[in-house]
Protein backbone atom coordinates (compact mmCIF):
# COMPACT_ATOMS: atom_id res chain seq x y z
CA UNK A 1 0.00 0.00 0.00
CA UNK A 2 1.26 3.51 -0.67
CA UNK A 3 1.15 6.26 1.22
CA UNK A 4 -2.02 8.90 0.41
CA UNK A 5 -1.66 12.74 1.12
CA UNK A 6 -4.30 14.99 0.42
CA UNK A 7 -4.91 18.64 1.43
CA UNK A 8 -8.61 19.84 1.48
CA UNK A 9 -9.90 23.52 2.09
CA UNK A 10 -12.85 23.90 3.68
CA UNK A 11 -14.87 27.24 5.01
CA UNK A 12 -10.90 28.34 5.50
CA UNK A 13 -9.64 25.73 7.52
CA UNK A 14 -7.09 23.26 5.95
CA UNK A 15 -8.38 19.92 6.99
CA UNK A 16 -5.89 17.30 6.75
CA UNK A 17 -6.11 13.58 5.74
CA UNK A 18 -3.86 11.10 5.56
CA UNK A 19 -4.21 7.28 4.83
CA UNK A 20 -0.99 5.48 5.68
CA UNK A 21 0.07 2.05 5.48
CA UNK A 22 -1.85 -0.69 7.33
CA UNK A 23 1.63 -2.25 8.90
CA UNK A 24 2.00 1.31 10.68
CA UNK A 25 -0.98 0.84 12.56
CA UNK A 26 0.05 -2.28 13.70
CA UNK A 27 -1.18 -4.54 10.94
CA UNK A 28 0.62 -7.19 9.52
CA UNK A 29 0.30 -6.83 5.24
CA UNK A 30 -2.81 -8.39 3.46
CA UNK A 31 -1.79 -12.34 2.63
CA UNK A 32 -4.85 -14.70 0.65
CA UNK A 33 -6.40 -16.79 3.16
CA UNK A 34 -5.05 -20.29 4.01
CA UNK A 35 -6.73 -22.49 1.12
CA UNK A 36 -8.96 -19.42 -0.43
CA UNK A 37 -8.86 -19.49 -4.39
CA UNK A 38 -9.98 -16.57 -6.68
CA UNK A 39 -13.53 -16.98 -8.22
CA UNK A 40 -13.24 -16.03 -11.37
CA UNK A 41 -10.25 -16.46 -14.24
CA UNK A 42 -9.69 -13.11 -15.74
CA UNK A 43 -10.90 -9.39 -15.71
CA UNK A 44 -10.03 -8.69 -12.31
CA UNK A 45 -13.92 -9.62 -11.88
CA UNK A 46 -13.00 -12.36 -8.67
CA UNK A 47 -12.37 -12.01 -5.38
CA UNK A 48 -10.57 -13.88 -3.11
CA UNK A 49 -10.01 -13.26 1.01
CA UNK A 50 -7.79 -11.66 2.41
CA UNK A 51 -6.44 -11.89 6.11
CA UNK A 52 -4.05 -9.79 8.34
CA UNK A 53 -2.66 -9.77 12.29
CA UNK A 54 -2.37 -7.60 14.84
CA UNK A 55 1.60 -7.49 15.33
CA UNK A 56 0.66 -4.26 17.62
CA UNK A 57 1.85 -5.12 21.53
CA UNK A 58 -1.42 -3.32 22.50
CA UNK A 59 -3.80 -4.20 19.82
CA UNK A 60 -6.37 -2.47 21.68
CA UNK A 61 -4.50 0.98 20.76
CA UNK A 62 -3.60 0.74 17.58
CA UNK A 63 -4.51 -2.31 14.60
CA UNK A 64 -7.80 -0.28 14.21
CA UNK A 65 -10.29 -1.85 11.02
CA UNK A 66 -11.03 -5.66 9.39
CA UNK A 67 -8.87 -8.70 9.69
CA UNK A 68 -10.51 -10.03 6.63
CA UNK A 69 -11.45 -8.53 3.29
CA UNK A 70 -12.32 -9.76 0.06
CA UNK A 71 -9.96 -8.76 -2.60
CA UNK A 72 -10.01 -8.24 -6.33
CA UNK A 73 -7.49 -11.21 -8.40
CA UNK A 74 -7.03 -12.24 -11.37
CA UNK A 75 -6.17 -9.08 -13.54
CA UNK A 76 -5.34 -11.14 -16.95
CA UNK A 77 -7.75 -9.15 -19.50
CA UNK A 78 -10.52 -11.54 -20.29
CA UNK A 79 -11.09 -12.82 -24.15
CA UNK A 80 -14.21 -12.61 -26.35
CA UNK A 81 -16.64 -12.96 -25.80
CA UNK A 82 -16.64 -11.44 -22.07
CA UNK A 83 -15.49 -7.89 -21.58
CA UNK A 84 -11.74 -7.45 -21.31
CA UNK A 85 -12.16 -5.64 -18.20
CA UNK A 86 -15.08 -5.55 -15.20
CA UNK A 87 -16.57 -2.69 -13.27
CA UNK A 88 -14.68 -0.65 -11.27
CA UNK A 89 -11.38 -1.18 -13.31
CA UNK A 90 -9.82 -0.22 -16.84
CA UNK A 91 -7.38 -1.65 -18.95
CA UNK A 92 -3.83 -1.13 -18.48
CA UNK A 93 -0.29 -1.63 -19.88
CA UNK A 94 2.04 -3.64 -17.93
CA UNK A 95 5.48 -2.13 -19.45
CA UNK A 96 7.55 -4.85 -17.40
CA UNK A 97 6.05 -7.45 -19.03
CA UNK A 98 4.69 -6.16 -21.71
CA UNK A 99 1.21 -7.13 -21.75
CA UNK A 100 -2.62 -5.41 -21.05
CA UNK A 101 -3.85 -6.21 -17.26
CA UNK A 102 -6.76 -4.94 -15.47
CA UNK A 103 -6.21 -2.01 -12.99
CA UNK A 104 -8.60 -0.56 -10.42
CA UNK A 105 -9.92 2.81 -11.33
CA UNK A 106 -9.64 5.17 -9.01
CA UNK A 107 -12.83 6.40 -7.79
Amino acid sequence: MKFLLSLVVVSAFAVLFAVVDSQEAGWSAWTDKPGASCNDTCGACGRIEQIRTCEDPDPATNCQGESEQLARCNFDICLFPRHPCCEGTKKAIDLENKLFVCQETEE
